[in-house]
């Protein structure tokens, strides 16, 4: 017979001259278990919990391998397998042998301590896209064996641990718990790049607030083990000052490569924060087709449109046919952020219209640009030199995506998209 009381199952066996009642802990806390006594099947004390042993393994749960286990009074410290244990309880743990045929182990350096490296560390919740800090775990059977089942993130967590959890009388403080699976630890022995591995699926955005709620070192560890391609879309997500400190703590040699792959405006903006000499040594690595735009756009001041327009744009010229734009889509698709817009320029760089992605697909192949494309109006064209307040009152008057930008000799410069604005107006978004 069996019946069930908050997180316990109690098992009933009625023989010949009594009732035997099993109690079988189905849910656990670690912090529970922490410190209480070990006893041997003679019920005799051999020690005291002092930590867990588990092997970290992607995508499941973690089985308990060994108990770590202290006593007092001899000094003595030695680790019990799990399977020798009988039942896990919060006032004492028992185990199916004896003391003398409990076999002397050594575990090998691959395992984690539970309550050494895991409490208190700080986790990437991959689900929620976060950093959490660990405040308790949650242990119970899944497959036949104990495993920790997931994360307790809560204040909850630390009234437990701090014997305190009587407090919350009426239980109004709810227990958050984040499922062992998708939990990542970012100390410890569990590598960096394992973790680049669960994470590149998430939008570079989500990934860039997991690494500003990170150390620098591990920001910075975890942007290197990215590809990058991936390393630059999520450094330019970032909080300009984390991401000027994670830079600038690769150093030139190994951002290089990110640097190489972020965009024209969002290179100068990072060089810009950036010492001097340290920046002159990353436009030193960066290919010189891209090294001269960006020394060129160094001498616009921040608030104007020449500081925060974008030089990856998509050209074509009047004599083209949509097909030909259509193609030039293609080859420069991979290296632009978005495209709404092909800005029709002749061979001396002067602006002559603007065609949209709408007007291209339902175009002829066979038609010239010069024929379908848009002429702008003056006043939608901007200067160089002009502030971020008109630039914002020219584009909401014209509903503009995108306005192009003229430089001193009226030729075509740059685009400042409602993305660059965005990003002055909220560096932190």
């Amino acid at each position: 017979m069996f019946f069930k009381m908050g997180d316990k199952i109690f098992a009933c066996w009625l023989t010949k001259n009594m009732i035997i009642f099993k109690i079988i802990i189905i849910m656990i806390y670690l912090s529970e278990i922490l410190n209480v006594s070990v006893k041997d099947r003679s019920e005799r004390v051999i020690g005291q919990l002092k930590d867990i042993l588990i092997k970290p393994q992607s995508g499941t749960y973690a089985p308990l391998y060994f108990l770590f286990i202290k006593n007092k009074k001899n000094k003595k410290e030695f680790f019990v397998p799990v399977e020798f244990v009988a039942n896990f309880g919060k006032r004492w743990i028992a185990l199916k042998h004896l003391e003398i045929n409990i076999p002397a182990v050594t575990p090998e350096n691959n395992y984690l301590w539970l309550a050494k490296e895991i409490l208190d560390e700080q986790i990437v919740d991959t689900k929620g896209a976060r950093v959490v800090r660990v405040n308790d775990l949650k242990v119970g059977p899944f497959e036949d064996k104990m495993c920790v089942l997931g994360i307790d993130v809560s204040f909850r967590g630390i009234l437990r641990r701090l014997g305190l959890e009587w407090l919350d009388v009426f239980n109004l403080l709810p227990i958050t718990l984040i499922d062992w699976r998708n939990a990542k630890q970012m100390n410890g022995k569990l590598q960096l790049t394992t973790v680049a591995e669960e994470l590149k699926h998430l939008h570079p955005a989500d990934l860039a607030n997991i690494i500003e709620d990170l150390s620098i070192k591990q920001g910075s560890t975890l942007v290197d083990s990215l590809a990058p391609g991936a390393a630059a879309a999520v450094v330019e997500e970032m909080d300009p000052e984390i991401q000027t400190m994670i830079m600038h703590y690769l150093g030139p040699e190994k951002a290089a490569d990110i640097v190489e792959k972020m965009s024209v405006d969002e290179t100068v903006d990072l060089l810009k924060s950036l010492p001097e000499d340290e920046a002159r040594r990353f436009l030193e690595r960066l290919q010189t087709s891209k090294s001269k735009k960006i020394e060129h756009l160094f001498k616009y001041t921040e608030d104007s449109a020449g500081g925060i327009m974008t030089t990856d744009y998509v050209e074509a010229e009047p004599e083209w046919s949509v097909k030909m734009v259509i193609e030039e889509i293609k080859k420069l698709s991979t290296t632009l952020h978005s495209i709404l817009y092909v800005y029709v320029v002749d061979k001396e760089d002067n602006l002559k219209g603007v065609i949209s992605l709408r007007s291209l697909i339902i175009s002829d192949h066979s038609e010239l640009v010069k024929d379908v494309m848009k002429k702008m109006p003056e006043g939608s064209i901007l200067k160089i030199d002009q502030k971020v307040n008109e630039i914002i009152r020219i584009m909401t008057k014209y509903n503009l995506y995108g306005a192009a930008v003229l430089d001193e000799n009226e030729k075509m410069a740059g685009v400042v998209t409602l993305d660059d604005i965005m990003r002055f107006v909220d560096p932190n978004a």
